[in-house]
């Protein structure tokens, strides 16, 4: 995988600062948080597993540090942030 900003390649054990599961109209969001310490931009890896159809992946447009490291400040804040079913202040913030 690749910097959405700067298109450095990732390691290939690359880590996930954060991660979070939605759910959004039956089909379920997988967000994925990576840092670029070259470019100081996050690169958002989002994983859609269809209710009807196949999953896609999909790497979303690079995000400042700023609005990054509030989403991860967010999915930190949650229990148990692969829980689709979560109702947690973070999983209704980060839901859309």
């Amino acid at each position: 995988m690749r910097c959405a900003k700067c298109l450095l390649e990732f390691p290939e054990q690359a880590v996930r600062l954060a991660g979070i599961a939605v759910l959004g109209l039956g089909d379920e969001y997988i967000y994925s948080y990576f840092w670029c310490g070259a470019c100081q931009h996050y690169t958002v890896e989002s994983y859609r597993d269809r209710f009807e159809g196949g999953d896609s992946v999909t790497i979303l447009p690079p995000v400042s540090r700023e609005v990054g490291d509030r989403a991860v400040a967010l999915i930190g804040a949650c229990p148990n942030p692969m829980n689709k079913f979560c109702e947690c202040p973070s999983h209704r913030a980060l839901r859309h």
